[in-house]
Protein backbone atom coordinates (compact mmCIF):
# COMPACT_ATOMS: atom_id res chain seq x y z
CA UNK A 1 0.00 0.00 0.00
CA UNK A 2 2.75 2.34 1.21
CA UNK A 3 4.80 1.74 -2.45
CA UNK A 4 1.00 2.37 -4.33
CA UNK A 5 0.23 5.74 -2.29
CA UNK A 6 3.99 6.44 -3.32
CA UNK A 7 4.18 5.84 -7.09
CA UNK A 8 0.73 7.90 -7.35
CA UNK A 9 0.33 10.17 -4.56
CA UNK A 10 0.93 13.44 -7.09
CA UNK A 11 -1.69 12.14 -9.25
CA UNK A 12 -3.86 11.83 -6.24
CA UNK A 13 -2.78 15.55 -4.77
CA UNK A 14 -3.74 17.21 -8.23
CA UNK A 15 -7.08 15.56 -8.58
CA UNK A 16 -7.76 16.85 -5.26
CA UNK A 17 -6.57 20.20 -5.89
CA UNK A 18 -8.97 20.10 -8.64
CA UNK A 19 -11.86 18.94 -6.92
CA UNK A 20 -11.42 21.39 -3.84
CA UNK A 21 -11.10 24.09 -6.61
CA UNK A 22 -14.22 23.98 -8.99
CA UNK A 23 -16.28 23.04 -5.24
CA UNK A 24 -14.05 25.80 -3.66
CA UNK A 25 -17.23 28.36 -4.08
CA UNK A 26 -19.51 26.48 -1.70
CA UNK A 27 -17.28 28.10 1.35
CA UNK A 28 -19.64 31.20 0.89
CA UNK A 29 -22.16 31.31 3.46
CA UNK A 30 -25.26 29.66 2.74
CA UNK A 31 -26.45 27.47 -0.23
CA UNK A 32 -27.31 28.24 -3.90
CA UNK A 33 -30.69 28.36 -5.11
CA UNK A 34 -30.83 24.90 -6.40
CA UNK A 35 -33.79 23.08 -7.65
CA UNK A 36 -33.44 20.69 -4.86
CA UNK A 37 -31.92 22.45 -2.43
CA UNK A 38 -35.38 21.79 0.11
CA UNK A 39 -35.40 18.13 -0.24
CA UNK A 40 -31.94 17.37 0.38
CA UNK A 41 -32.04 19.52 3.81
CA UNK A 42 -35.18 18.52 4.60
CA UNK A 43 -34.19 14.58 4.18
CA UNK A 44 -31.16 15.39 6.44
CA UNK A 45 -32.91 17.94 9.23
CA UNK A 46 -35.73 15.00 9.17
CA UNK A 47 -33.09 12.09 9.74
CA UNK A 48 -31.68 14.03 12.48
CA UNK A 49 -35.54 14.84 13.93
CA UNK A 50 -36.35 11.26 13.61
CA UNK A 51 -32.96 9.95 15.37
CA UNK A 52 -33.95 12.51 18.33
CA UNK A 53 -37.45 11.01 19.04
CA UNK A 54 -35.21 7.29 19.52
CA UNK A 55 -36.57 6.06 15.84
CA UNK A 56 -33.71 3.68 14.50
CA UNK A 57 -34.08 3.17 11.37
CA UNK A 58 -35.08 7.38 11.55
CA UNK A 59 -38.37 6.64 8.73
CA UNK A 60 -40.53 9.12 10.04
CA UNK A 61 -40.17 13.42 10.51
CA UNK A 62 -43.35 13.41 12.65
CA UNK A 63 -43.35 17.51 11.96
CA UNK A 64 -43.45 17.53 8.38
CA UNK A 65 -46.34 17.35 6.28
CA UNK A 66 -48.61 19.95 8.31
CA UNK A 67 -46.99 18.32 11.54
CA UNK A 68 -48.86 14.68 10.62
CA UNK A 69 -45.45 12.92 9.98
CA UNK A 70 -43.86 12.36 6.63
CA UNK A 71 -41.69 9.85 5.39
CA UNK A 72 -38.45 10.45 2.94
CA UNK A 73 -36.17 7.45 4.48
CA UNK A 74 -38.73 4.73 3.04
CA UNK A 75 -38.92 5.82 -0.32
CA UNK A 76 -35.46 8.09 -1.21
CA UNK A 77 -32.34 6.23 -0.85
CA UNK A 78 -31.48 7.31 2.75
CA UNK A 79 -27.15 7.34 2.30
CA UNK A 80 -26.85 10.88 1.82
CA UNK A 81 -29.11 11.81 4.44
CA UNK A 82 -27.03 9.58 7.04
CA UNK A 83 -23.77 10.83 6.12
CA UNK A 84 -24.79 14.21 6.40
CA UNK A 85 -25.95 13.61 10.09
CA UNK A 86 -22.64 11.68 10.98
CA UNK A 87 -21.05 14.81 9.68
CA UNK A 88 -22.90 17.49 11.24
CA UNK A 89 -21.07 15.98 14.54
CA UNK A 90 -17.98 17.46 13.44
CA UNK A 91 -19.67 20.31 11.36
CA UNK A 92 -21.63 21.84 13.23
CA UNK A 93 -25.03 22.22 10.50
CA UNK A 94 -26.11 20.43 7.95
CA UNK A 95 -25.79 23.53 5.79
CA UNK A 96 -22.05 22.50 6.34
CA UNK A 97 -21.90 19.25 5.91
CA UNK A 98 -24.00 19.07 2.64
CA UNK A 99 -21.20 21.29 1.27
CA UNK A 100 -18.72 19.06 2.85
CA UNK A 101 -20.62 15.81 1.48
CA UNK A 102 -20.24 17.61 -2.24
CA UNK A 103 -16.54 18.40 -1.43
CA UNK A 104 -15.76 14.29 -0.75
CA UNK A 105 -17.91 13.32 -3.58
CA UNK A 106 -15.94 15.34 -6.47
CA UNK A 107 -12.87 14.13 -4.95
CA UNK A 108 -14.16 10.63 -4.46
CA UNK A 109 -15.54 10.51 -8.48
CA UNK A 110 -11.78 11.72 -9.59
CA UNK A 111 -9.60 9.49 -7.65
CA UNK A 112 -12.14 6.53 -8.86
CA UNK A 113 -12.16 7.57 -12.35
CA UNK A 114 -8.69 8.21 -12.41
CA UNK A 115 -8.22 4.37 -10.78
CA UNK A 116 -10.38 3.06 -13.46
CA UNK A 117 -8.61 4.76 -16.64
CA UNK A 118 -5.07 3.71 -15.09
CA UNK A 119 -6.83 -0.30 -14.93
CA UNK A 120 -7.87 0.84 -18.63
CA UNK A 121 -5.09 2.50 -20.56
CA UNK A 122 -2.59 1.49 -17.82
CA UNK A 123 -1.03 5.23 -18.08
CA UNK A 124 -1.20 7.56 -15.14
CA UNK A 125 -1.05 10.68 -16.93
CA UNK A 126 -3.70 10.05 -19.17
CA UNK A 127 -5.43 8.55 -16.68
CA UNK A 128 -5.29 12.08 -14.39
CA UNK A 129 -6.17 14.24 -17.29
CA UNK A 130 -9.55 11.90 -18.07
CA UNK A 131 -10.15 12.33 -13.82
CA UNK A 132 -10.40 16.10 -14.67
CA UNK A 133 -12.36 16.24 -17.42
CA UNK A 134 -14.88 13.71 -15.48
CA UNK A 135 -15.18 16.01 -12.36
CA UNK A 136 -15.15 19.42 -14.95
CA UNK A 137 -18.09 17.92 -16.71
CA UNK A 138 -21.05 20.11 -17.17
CA UNK A 139 -23.54 17.48 -15.76
CA UNK A 140 -22.01 17.24 -12.96
CA UNK A 141 -21.11 21.09 -12.37
CA UNK A 142 -24.92 21.66 -13.62
CA UNK A 143 -26.08 19.27 -10.57
CA UNK A 144 -23.50 20.80 -7.92
CA UNK A 145 -24.63 24.59 -8.92
CA UNK A 146 -28.09 24.40 -10.58
CA UNK A 147 -30.01 21.51 -9.56
CA UNK A 148 -28.48 20.24 -6.38
CA UNK A 149 -29.05 16.81 -6.95
CA UNK A 150 -26.93 15.53 -4.16
CA UNK A 151 -28.07 12.07 -4.80
CA UNK A 152 -26.95 11.89 -8.28
CA UNK A 153 -23.68 13.87 -7.32
CA UNK A 154 -22.92 10.83 -4.65
CA UNK A 155 -23.70 8.32 -7.62
CA UNK A 156 -21.82 10.11 -9.95
CA UNK A 157 -18.79 9.27 -7.33
CA UNK A 158 -19.57 5.91 -7.35
CA UNK A 159 -19.82 4.93 -11.04
CA UNK A 160 -16.21 4.71 -11.34
CA UNK A 161 -15.69 2.58 -8.60
CA UNK A 162 -18.47 0.18 -9.54
CA UNK A 163 -16.86 -0.29 -13.22
CA UNK A 164 -13.64 -0.17 -11.70
CA UNK A 165 -14.63 -3.39 -10.05
CA UNK A 166 -16.47 -4.84 -12.90
CA UNK A 167 -13.51 -4.51 -15.06
CA UNK A 168 -10.96 -5.61 -13.13
CA UNK A 169 -13.25 -8.98 -12.35
CA UNK A 170 -13.74 -9.42 -16.35
CA UNK A 171 -10.81 -8.02 -18.08
CA UNK A 172 -8.09 -7.67 -15.04
CA UNK A 173 -6.72 -9.69 -11.93
CA UNK A 174 -9.58 -9.75 -10.26
CA UNK A 175 -8.28 -8.60 -6.98
CA UNK A 176 -10.66 -5.50 -7.11
CA UNK A 177 -14.03 -7.52 -7.63
CA UNK A 178 -15.08 -6.27 -4.04
CA UNK A 179 -15.25 -2.62 -5.73
CA UNK A 180 -17.94 -3.92 -7.12
CA UNK A 181 -20.04 -4.15 -3.78
CA UNK A 182 -18.71 -0.73 -2.74
CA UNK A 183 -20.02 1.14 -6.10
CA UNK A 184 -22.97 -0.77 -6.44
CA UNK A 185 -24.23 -0.36 -2.83
CA UNK A 186 -23.15 3.13 -3.21
CA UNK A 187 -25.60 3.75 -5.85
CA UNK A 188 -28.35 1.81 -5.10
CA UNK A 189 -28.62 4.03 -1.70
CA UNK A 190 -28.03 7.25 -3.38
CA UNK A 191 -30.25 7.60 -6.26
CA UNK A 192 -33.02 5.40 -7.41
CA UNK A 193 -32.97 6.65 -11.28
CA UNK A 194 -29.14 6.18 -11.15
CA UNK A 195 -29.09 2.93 -9.86
CA UNK A 196 -31.39 1.56 -12.42
CA UNK A 197 -28.59 3.49 -15.32
CA UNK A 198 -26.03 1.08 -13.46
CA UNK A 199 -28.07 -2.01 -13.68
CA UNK A 200 -28.81 -1.35 -16.83
CA UNK A 201 -25.46 -0.69 -18.36
CA UNK A 202 -23.58 -3.02 -16.02
CA UNK A 203 -26.18 -6.15 -17.46
CA UNK A 204 -24.60 -4.93 -21.00
CA UNK A 205 -20.81 -5.16 -20.26
CA UNK A 206 -21.49 -8.29 -18.42
CA UNK A 207 -23.36 -9.86 -21.33
CA UNK A 208 -20.90 -8.78 -23.75
CA UNK A 209 -18.09 -10.47 -21.84
CA UNK A 210 -20.17 -13.30 -21.00
CA UNK A 211 -17.48 -15.60 -22.37
CA UNK A 212 -14.85 -14.15 -19.58
CA UNK A 213 -17.10 -15.73 -16.99
CA UNK A 214 -15.91 -19.36 -17.65
CA UNK A 215 -13.99 -19.20 -15.11
CA UNK A 216 -15.75 -20.52 -11.64
CA UNK A 217 -13.15 -18.30 -9.65
CA UNK A 218 -15.10 -15.12 -11.33
CA UNK A 219 -18.00 -16.00 -11.05
CA UNK A 220 -17.72 -17.30 -7.65
CA UNK A 221 -16.66 -13.61 -6.47
CA UNK A 222 -19.36 -12.21 -8.90
CA UNK A 223 -21.83 -14.56 -6.49
CA UNK A 224 -20.64 -13.24 -3.45
CA UNK A 225 -20.65 -9.67 -4.66
CA UNK A 226 -24.44 -9.77 -5.19
CA UNK A 227 -25.00 -11.48 -1.92
CA UNK A 228 -23.60 -8.43 -0.18
CA UNK A 229 -25.39 -6.36 -2.05
CA UNK A 230 -27.83 -7.57 -1.58
CA UNK A 231 -28.03 -7.83 1.97
CA UNK A 232 -25.94 -4.36 2.65
CA UNK A 233 -29.03 -2.70 0.72
CA UNK A 234 -32.19 -4.92 2.10
CA UNK A 235 -33.32 -2.13 4.87
CA UNK A 236 -34.00 0.76 2.51
CA UNK A 237 -35.53 -2.22 -0.27
CA UNK A 238 -37.56 -4.56 1.56
CA UNK A 239 -38.48 -1.56 3.76
CA UNK A 240 -40.05 0.24 0.53
CA UNK A 241 -41.49 -2.65 -1.04
CA UNK A 242 -43.26 -3.12 2.42
CA UNK A 243 -44.43 -0.07 2.27
CA UNK A 244 -45.48 0.11 -0.82
CA UNK A 245 -47.42 -3.11 -0.53
CA UNK A 246 -49.53 -1.41 2.41
CA UNK A 247 -51.49 1.39 0.63
CA UNK A 248 -51.40 3.34 -2.68
CA UNK A 249 -48.39 5.96 -2.11
CA UNK A 250 -48.91 8.94 -4.60
CA UNK A 251 -45.14 8.40 -6.13
CA UNK A 252 -46.05 4.82 -7.61
CA UNK A 253 -49.29 6.94 -8.94
CA UNK A 254 -48.68 7.11 -12.77
CA UNK A 255 -48.86 10.77 -13.28
CA UNK A 256 -47.93 12.32 -10.75
CA UNK A 257 -43.94 11.81 -10.89
CA UNK A 258 -44.31 12.08 -14.56
CA UNK A 259 -45.57 10.75 -17.86
CA UNK A 260 -44.58 10.15 -21.51
CA UNK A 261 -46.18 13.44 -22.41
CA UNK A 262 -44.10 15.53 -19.79
CA UNK A 263 -41.08 13.22 -21.19
CA UNK A 264 -41.28 14.41 -24.78
CA UNK A 265 -41.67 18.06 -23.56
CA UNK A 266 -38.45 17.45 -21.02
CA UNK A 267 -36.46 16.14 -23.77
CA UNK A 268 -33.63 18.42 -25.01
CA UNK A 269 -32.40 19.54 -28.42
CA UNK A 270 -29.20 17.87 -30.24
CA UNK A 271 -27.61 21.25 -30.23
CA UNK A 272 -28.37 21.80 -26.54
CA UNK A 273 -26.30 18.99 -25.87
CA UNK A 274 -23.44 20.33 -28.27
CA UNK A 275 -23.73 24.01 -27.60
CA UNK A 276 -25.90 24.71 -25.29
CA UNK A 277 -25.53 27.50 -22.94
CA UNK A 278 -23.42 27.92 -19.41
CA UNK A 279 -26.27 29.31 -17.63
CA UNK A 280 -28.21 28.86 -14.27
CA UNK A 281 -32.00 28.27 -15.56
CA UNK A 282 -34.45 25.27 -15.54
CA UNK A 283 -35.77 22.27 -17.55
CA UNK A 284 -38.08 24.04 -19.16
CA UNK A 285 -40.84 22.41 -21.61
CA UNK A 286 -40.15 22.46 -25.33
CA UNK A 287 -44.03 23.40 -26.00
CA UNK A 288 -42.80 26.62 -26.23
CA UNK A 289 -40.06 27.25 -28.14
CA UNK A 290 -38.60 30.12 -26.03
CA UNK A 291 -37.88 28.41 -23.00
CA UNK A 292 -34.56 27.17 -24.83
CA UNK A 293 -33.12 30.25 -24.21
CA UNK A 294 -33.84 29.72 -20.35
CA UNK A 295 -32.83 26.42 -20.01
CA UNK A 296 -30.11 25.49 -17.51
CA UNK A 297 -26.90 23.76 -19.10
CA UNK A 298 -27.25 20.62 -21.24
CA UNK A 299 -23.69 20.15 -22.47
CA UNK A 300 -21.93 17.32 -22.51
CA UNK A 301 -19.33 19.18 -23.09
CA UNK A 302 -16.54 20.22 -25.97
CA UNK A 303 -13.02 19.01 -24.60
CA UNK A 304 -14.89 15.07 -24.27
CA UNK A 305 -17.07 15.80 -27.99
CA UNK A 306 -14.04 16.93 -29.82
CA UNK A 307 -12.20 14.12 -29.03
CA UNK A 308 -14.81 11.80 -29.99
CA UNK A 309 -14.61 13.13 -33.76
CA UNK A 310 -11.55 11.23 -34.14
CA UNK A 311 -12.77 7.73 -33.23
CA UNK A 312 -12.85 6.64 -37.04
CA UNK A 313 -8.98 7.51 -36.95
CA UNK A 314 -8.39 5.71 -33.71
CA UNK A 315 -10.28 2.11 -33.80
CA UNK A 316 -8.10 0.42 -36.38
CA UNK A 317 -5.47 0.87 -33.10
CA UNK A 318 -7.37 -0.44 -30.31
CA UNK A 319 -5.62 -3.97 -29.84
CA UNK A 320 -8.72 -6.55 -30.70
CA UNK A 321 -8.92 -7.74 -27.40
CA UNK A 322 -10.01 -3.92 -26.13
CA UNK A 323 -11.93 -3.35 -29.45
CA UNK A 324 -15.42 -5.04 -28.39
CA UNK A 325 -15.48 -3.03 -25.47
CA UNK A 326 -14.51 0.45 -26.50
CA UNK A 327 -17.23 -0.24 -29.10
CA UNK A 328 -19.83 -0.86 -26.58
CA UNK A 329 -18.75 2.17 -24.34
CA UNK A 330 -19.00 4.66 -27.12
CA UNK A 331 -22.59 2.80 -28.24
CA UNK A 332 -23.53 3.44 -24.84
CA UNK A 333 -22.60 6.85 -24.44
CA UNK A 334 -23.90 8.04 -27.90
CA UNK A 335 -27.43 6.82 -27.33
CA UNK A 336 -27.63 7.79 -23.82
CA UNK A 337 -27.13 11.23 -26.03
CA UNK A 338 -30.26 10.26 -28.27
CA UNK A 339 -32.42 9.03 -25.48
CA UNK A 340 -31.98 12.39 -23.84
CA UNK A 341 -32.96 14.15 -26.74
CA UNK A 342 -36.54 15.04 -28.88
CA UNK A 343 -35.21 12.47 -31.40
CA UNK A 344 -36.71 9.77 -29.36
CA UNK A 345 -40.78 9.70 -29.67
CA UNK A 346 -41.41 9.65 -26.23
CA UNK A 347 -45.50 10.20 -26.41
CA UNK A 348 -45.45 6.36 -27.57
CA UNK A 349 -43.37 4.98 -25.36
CA UNK A 350 -44.60 2.59 -22.62
CA UNK A 351 -45.54 4.21 -19.61
CA UNK A 352 -43.39 2.40 -17.17
CA UNK A 353 -40.56 4.86 -18.53
CA UNK A 354 -42.25 7.99 -17.21
CA UNK A 355 -40.21 7.42 -13.70
CA UNK A 356 -37.35 8.98 -15.34
CA UNK A 357 -39.00 12.17 -15.41
CA UNK A 358 -36.39 14.30 -17.32
CA UNK A 359 -34.51 12.09 -20.70
CA UNK A 360 -31.47 14.57 -20.15
CA UNK A 361 -30.83 12.30 -17.17
CA UNK A 362 -29.29 9.91 -19.47
CA UNK A 363 -26.73 12.43 -20.00
CA UNK A 364 -25.53 11.12 -16.91
CA UNK A 365 -24.47 7.93 -18.44
CA UNK A 366 -23.18 10.09 -22.12
CA UNK A 367 -21.06 11.63 -19.69
CA UNK A 368 -19.20 8.59 -17.83
CA UNK A 369 -18.67 6.37 -20.94
CA UNK A 370 -17.80 9.14 -23.61
CA UNK A 371 -15.20 10.67 -20.93
CA UNK A 372 -13.63 7.25 -20.77
CA UNK A 373 -13.67 6.94 -25.06
CA UNK A 374 -12.39 10.67 -25.20
CA UNK A 375 -9.13 9.54 -23.19
CA UNK A 376 -8.49 6.68 -25.25
CA UNK A 377 -9.02 9.04 -28.59
CA UNK A 378 -6.32 10.96 -26.52
CA UNK A 379 -4.06 8.77 -25.30
CA UNK A 380 -3.82 6.72 -29.11
CA UNK A 381 -3.59 10.36 -31.05
CA UNK A 382 -1.19 11.31 -28.76
CA UNK A 383 0.74 8.72 -27.56
CA UNK A 384 2.75 10.53 -24.89
CA UNK A 385 1.04 13.53 -22.68
CA UNK A 386 3.30 15.34 -20.25
CA UNK A 387 2.29 16.78 -16.47
CA UNK A 388 2.87 20.90 -18.22
CA UNK A 389 0.21 20.05 -21.21
CA UNK A 390 -2.20 18.42 -18.63
CA UNK A 391 -2.32 21.18 -16.58
CA UNK A 392 -2.79 23.69 -19.58
CA UNK A 393 -5.35 21.41 -20.68
CA UNK A 394 -7.56 21.81 -17.22
CA UNK A 395 -6.88 25.25 -17.49
CA UNK A 396 -8.51 25.81 -20.48
CA UNK A 397 -11.40 23.40 -19.08
CA UNK A 398 -11.75 25.34 -16.18
CA UNK A 399 -11.62 28.51 -18.18
CA UNK A 400 -14.54 26.83 -20.65
CA UNK A 401 -16.68 25.67 -17.55
CA UNK A 402 -16.31 28.44 -15.16
CA UNK A 403 -19.46 30.39 -16.05
CA UNK A 404 -21.49 27.17 -14.63
CA UNK A 405 -19.52 27.25 -11.13
CA UNK A 406 -20.66 30.81 -10.60
CA UNK A 407 -23.73 30.93 -12.47
CA UNK A 408 -25.99 30.91 -9.13
CA UNK A 409 -26.66 33.00 -6.46
CA UNK A 410 -26.72 32.22 -2.83
CA UNK A 411 -29.09 32.15 -0.19
CA UNK A 412 -27.87 32.62 3.46
CA UNK A 413 -30.97 31.90 4.86
CA UNK A 414 -30.83 28.55 3.95
CA UNK A 415 -30.20 27.33 7.82
CA UNK A 416 -30.90 24.51 9.57
CA UNK A 417 -33.74 25.97 11.55
CA UNK A 418 -36.07 26.41 8.81
CA UNK A 419 -36.33 22.34 8.35
CA UNK A 420 -37.16 21.76 11.89
CA UNK A 421 -40.12 23.75 12.57
CA UNK A 422 -43.58 22.51 11.63
CA UNK A 423 -43.71 21.86 8.29
CA UNK A 424 -47.24 23.84 6.66
CA UNK A 425 -48.91 23.51 3.29
CA UNK A 426 -48.13 26.33 1.30
CA UNK A 427 -51.30 28.28 0.41
CA UNK A 428 -51.91 27.75 -3.53
CA UNK A 429 -49.89 24.87 -3.91
CA UNK A 430 -49.82 21.22 -3.32
CA UNK A 431 -46.62 20.79 -1.47
CA UNK A 432 -44.85 22.10 1.25
CA UNK A 433 -41.01 23.67 2.43
CA UNK A 434 -39.83 20.04 3.76
CA UNK A 435 -41.60 17.82 1.26
CA UNK A 436 -41.72 19.35 -1.79
CA UNK A 437 -44.60 18.01 -3.41
CA UNK A 438 -45.99 15.73 -1.41
CA UNK A 439 -45.53 12.69 -3.33
CA UNK A 440 -44.67 10.12 -0.58
CA UNK A 441 -47.80 10.54 1.62
CA UNK A 442 -51.00 8.15 1.19
CA UNK A 443 -53.07 8.80 -2.76
CA UNK A 444 -56.11 9.20 -0.18
CA UNK A 445 -54.64 11.65 1.66
CA UNK A 446 -53.64 13.35 -1.42
CA UNK A 447 -56.84 13.23 -2.52
CA UNK A 448 -58.23 15.10 0.08
CA UNK A 449 -55.41 18.28 0.73
CA UNK A 450 -58.11 20.68 2.27
CA UNK A 451 -58.79 17.80 4.77
CA UNK A 452 -55.28 17.96 5.82
CA UNK A 453 -54.70 21.37 5.62
CA UNK A 454 -57.20 22.07 8.05
CA UNK A 455 -57.53 19.11 10.12
CA UNK A 456 -56.54 19.41 13.63
CA UNK A 457 -53.38 17.93 15.47
CA UNK A 458 -55.84 15.73 17.69
CA UNK A 459 -58.08 12.77 17.39
CA UNK A 460 -61.32 12.72 15.29
CA UNK A 461 -64.05 10.18 15.83
CA UNK A 462 -65.18 8.63 12.76
CA UNK A 463 -68.24 7.01 14.09
CA UNK A 464 -69.54 5.87 17.47
CA UNK A 465 -69.91 7.79 20.80
CA UNK A 466 -66.33 7.14 21.96
CA UNK A 467 -65.04 10.32 24.70
CA UNK A 468 -61.32 11.22 24.05
CA UNK A 469 -60.88 12.66 28.10
CA UNK A 470 -57.39 13.61 27.62
CA UNK A 471 -54.48 13.39 24.66
CA UNK A 472 -51.08 15.03 24.38
CA UNK A 473 -49.21 14.42 21.11
CA UNK A 474 -45.64 15.08 21.08
CA UNK A 475 -43.80 13.76 17.49
CA UNK A 476 -44.22 10.70 16.57
CA UNK A 477 -45.60 9.94 20.20
CA UNK A 478 -49.13 9.89 21.46
CA UNK A 479 -50.83 9.28 24.66
CA UNK A 480 -55.00 9.27 24.85
CA UNK A 481 -57.43 8.67 27.80
CA UNK A 482 -60.90 7.59 26.42
CA UNK A 483 -64.11 5.97 27.46
CA UNK A 484 -66.20 4.52 25.24
CA UNK A 485 -69.69 3.20 26.86
CA UNK A 486 -71.79 1.61 23.99
CA UNK A 487 -71.08 0.32 20.65
CA UNK A 488 -68.17 -0.13 18.72
CA UNK A 489 -66.06 3.00 17.79
CA UNK A 490 -64.00 4.23 15.44
CA UNK A 491 -61.27 7.35 15.52
CA UNK A 492 -58.64 8.48 13.29
CA UNK A 493 -55.02 9.50 14.91
CA UNK A 494 -53.40 12.87 13.87
CA UNK A 495 -50.78 10.78 11.82
CA UNK A 496 -50.21 10.12 7.66
CA UNK A 497 -50.87 6.44 7.29
CA UNK A 498 -47.22 4.70 7.04
CA UNK A 499 -46.73 1.03 8.27
CA UNK A 500 -44.60 1.22 11.75
CA UNK A 501 -46.51 2.69 13.99
CA UNK A 502 -47.56 0.62 17.50
CA UNK A 503 -50.36 1.65 19.11
CA UNK A 504 -51.35 -0.24 22.12
CA UNK A 505 -54.79 -0.18 24.62
CA UNK A 506 -54.08 -0.84 28.03
CA UNK A 507 -51.08 -2.33 27.22
CA UNK A 508 -52.34 -4.71 24.45
CA UNK A 509 -51.00 -4.06 20.64
CA UNK A 510 -53.45 -3.77 18.46
CA UNK A 511 -53.60 -3.42 14.31
CA UNK A 512 -54.79 -0.15 12.75
CA UNK A 513 -56.02 0.87 9.07
CA UNK A 514 -56.03 3.38 6.73
CA UNK A 515 -59.06 6.03 6.69
CA UNK A 516 -60.53 7.46 3.92
CA UNK A 517 -58.40 10.53 4.53
CA UNK A 518 -54.96 8.58 4.44
CA UNK A 519 -54.58 8.80 8.26
CA UNK A 520 -54.11 6.16 10.52
CA UNK A 521 -57.46 4.59 12.24
CA UNK A 522 -58.24 2.68 15.32
CA UNK A 523 -60.95 0.19 16.03
CA UNK A 524 -61.79 0.99 19.72
CA UNK A 525 -63.93 -2.05 21.82
CA UNK A 526 -67.30 -1.86 23.29
CA UNK A 527 -67.65 -0.86 27.08
CA UNK A 528 -64.15 0.00 27.18
CA UNK A 529 -61.68 2.59 28.62
CA UNK A 530 -58.11 3.27 29.40
CA UNK A 531 -54.93 4.26 27.95
CA UNK A 532 -53.43 4.17 24.14
CA UNK A 533 -50.25 4.72 23.67
CA UNK A 534 -49.10 5.68 20.34
CA UNK A 535 -45.17 5.71 19.02
CA UNK A 536 -43.33 4.70 15.57
CA UNK A 537 -40.65 2.16 16.15
CA UNK A 538 -40.49 0.74 12.16
CA UNK A 539 -41.73 -2.76 10.91
CA UNK A 540 -40.44 -5.77 12.85
CA UNK A 541 -38.99 -6.18 8.84
CA UNK A 542 -37.29 -2.45 8.88
CA UNK A 543 -35.78 -3.09 11.95
CA UNK A 544 -34.69 -6.60 11.61
CA UNK A 545 -33.33 -5.65 7.90
CA UNK A 546 -31.60 -2.96 9.16
CA UNK A 547 -29.79 -4.62 11.81
CA UNK A 548 -29.38 -7.36 8.73
CA UNK A 549 -27.88 -4.62 6.75
CA UNK A 550 -24.98 -3.36 9.25
CA UNK A 551 -24.19 -6.92 10.17
CA UNK A 552 -23.75 -7.72 6.32
CA UNK A 553 -21.73 -4.58 6.15
CA UNK A 554 -19.60 -5.46 9.11
CA UNK A 555 -18.79 -8.87 7.48
CA UNK A 556 -17.74 -6.95 3.89
CA UNK A 557 -15.41 -4.64 5.69
CA UNK A 558 -13.83 -8.39 7.73
CA UNK A 559 -13.82 -9.86 3.84
CA UNK A 560 -12.07 -7.61 2.63
CA UNK A 561 -9.44 -7.04 5.53
CA UNK A 562 -8.79 -10.64 4.58
CA UNK A 563 -8.68 -10.26 1.19
CA UNK A 564 -5.67 -7.33 2.06
CA UNK A 565 -4.06 -9.91 4.73
CA UNK A 566 -3.94 -13.29 2.19
CA UNK A 567 -2.52 -10.28 -1.07
CA UNK A 568 0.06 -8.92 1.45
CA UNK A 569 1.20 -12.41 2.53
CA UNK A 570 1.55 -13.45 -1.40
CA UNK A 571 3.54 -10.64 -2.46
CA UNK A 572 5.92 -11.32 0.98
CA UNK A 573 6.31 -14.77 -0.35
CA UNK A 574 7.27 -13.46 -3.82
CA UNK A 575 9.74 -11.18 -2.12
Amino acid sequence: MKEYLKNNHKYYLIIIVIAIMITSVLLIKGLPEGHDVDAHMARAVGTGEALSEGQFPALITSNYANGFGYSWNIFYPPLVTYIMTILKIFVYSYVNSFKLIIIISVIIAGLGMYELLKEITRKKKISLLGSIMYICAPYLLVDIYTRMALGEILSYAFFPILFLGIYNILIGSGKKHTLITVGAVGILLSHNISAVFAVVVSGIFIIFNIEKLKDKEKIKKIAINVVFIIFITSFFYLTLLQTKASARYVVFEYGKMGTVETLKENAVYLSQILFGKMQYGLSNLLSNADNVETDMCFQIGLYIIIPIIFTPFVLKNIGKEKRKNYLVSLIIGLLSIILSTTIIPYEKMPQWMSFIQYPWRFLFVATFMLTIIAVINIEKLCRKIDIKEIMLITTIILIYVSPLIFVNNFDDEIVDEKYSKKDEIIEGTSGTTSTVSLEYIPSKAFLNLDYLENREQKVEVINGNIEIKEENKNGSKMEIKYRNNNEKSNIELPYLYYPGYEIKINGEKIPYYETENGFIGVEIKEKSSGDIIVKYTGTTLARVSFITSIISFLIFIIYNIRIIIKNSQKNTDKS
